[in-house]
């Protein structure tokens, strides 16, 4: 199935463009007509409070949240009676036992092992929203790297060497995923390679020491392996896995129970900054690689520089990649026990607030590759072109396992 979506697009309506360029948000509207109209309307923005609901959100320094820093910097959860309280986490697993605490109310990370072992525990966290799929035929910003002096005749993932070291996020992580996809396509399994395991922020320095041969890598991470590193791209993952769910959106059980209204109102103004993030031109804007600079520090070229991700318009997961991904790390034992992806998925809350939002039609949600290709034109340099897509037959094979 290319496009996991769900029926329930009925009523489509146009969705609001409240962008502060364009239009008067909430927050303006409020300020002019007073605490009266306040009362009128809260059942729009939730109870009206003495102060601020503040949310926290947890989420790695990396561009492909910047629909939600576009939506604080634009002020629509503000408009929503929330402060949004950044926090920084070093992976989805760590910030997992966060989440079930109550320490963390939303995170956002990569599909893995660790999220489906914690739904069999019973540990109470929903995925909720998408934050990064690929649409077959995407260039993605996940880079598939090579240090020149490991693969000195080949320039393809589809012709590897054995007996590379490969660096792994993490045994159960996304890149795993991607390398095991690749390793299948080679005729190869796990057992042809060496892995390490080591946080992405310390790849680059392991691929310029030579410690390290080939490892798939996010942007901006990936734009500085090529910088710092004797290294070159080989491919992308979007290449072997053209229709996969990379990362989403999570809430904690704790901050549902108690503000299941602050959570929808929450994805409202996600979903507003989605729409926001497509009307600026994603990356390659000036404004927003300066909100994302601003918030985490990142150098706006990096940014800028970085290929876009293309999160859908409604929201919407694609829930076969989530179910074929566990299938692939139970079979590789980093997964215990299999669960139902209607155990792990729950877009009721997103649905509550494409009610308010509006939902675009299926085919206008679904974005277009072909936006990257016109952003293209406004980025640093021409994204590089994604390459001969091949994905396994039958994956994962009983040798992969």
């Amino acid at each position: 199935m290319d496009e996991v979506e769900t029926s329930r697009q009925s009523n489509t309506v146009e969705a609001n463009k409240s962008s502060s360029r364009t239009t008067v948000s909430r927050r303006q509207f409020l300020a002019g007509t007073g605490a009266a109209t306040v009362t009128a309307i809260g059942g729009c923005l939730g109870a009206v409070q003495d102060g601020p609901e503040t949310v926290s959100f947890g989420t790695l320094t990396i561009p492909a949240v910047s629909e939600v820093l576009i939506a604080k910097d634009r002020g629509y959860f503000e408009d929503r009676n929330i402060e949004l309280e950044i926090k920084r986490i070093q992976s989805a697993p760590k910030a997992t036992p966060q989440l079930a605490s109550g320490d963390l109310d939303v995170a956002t990370g990569s599909i893995g092992a660790s999220l489906f072992n914690s739904v069999a525990q019973d540990i109470d966290i929903q995925v909720v929203a998408d934050q990064t799929q690929y649409w077959r035929g995407q260039p993605s910003s996940n880079r598939i790297l090579a240090r020149s002096e490991a693969v000195p005749d080949t320039d393809s993932i589809y012709d590897l060497p054995e007996d590379l070291t490969v660096a792994l996020h993490g045994a159960g992580n996304v890149d795993s995923y991607v390398m095991g996809r690749i390793l299948s396509l080679n005729d190869m399994t796990w057992a042809d390679m060496d892995r390490t395991e080591t946080l992405y922020t310390q790849m680059p320095t392991l691929m310029a020491e030579g410690e390290i041969d080939i490892c798939a890598i996010p942007d901006p991470l990936g734009l500085q392996v090529l910088d710092q590193a004797d290294a070159s791209q080989i491919g992308q993952a979007s290449m072997v896995a053209p229709r996969m769910q990379i990362g989403a959106y999570m809430f904690g059980g704790p901050f549902t129970e108690k503000n299941p209204d602050t959570a929808t109102r929450w994805l409202e103004a996600y979903l507003e900054g989605v729409r926001e993030y497509y009307e600026l031109g994603g990356f390659p804007s000036d404004e927003v690689a300066t909100i994302v600079s601003n918030e985490f520090d990142l150098p706006k070229a990096a940014i800028k520089a970085s290929i876009p991700s293309l999160p859908h318009k409604n929201g919407h997961l694609n829930a076969e990649s989530i179910q074929n991904q566990q299938a692939y790390h139970a079979c590789q034992g980093t997964v215990d026990e299999t669960v139902d992806v209607s155990e792990v998925v729950d877009e009721s809350y997103l649905e509550g607030a494409l009610d308010t939002v509006g939902r675009l039609d299926s085919e206008a949600a679904k974005p277009s590759v072909s936006t990257i290709e016109e952003w293209s034109e406004n980025a640093i340099a021409p994204y590089p072109p994604i390459g001969e897509i091949r994905t396994p037959e039958g994956f994962p094979t009983d040798s992969m396992c």
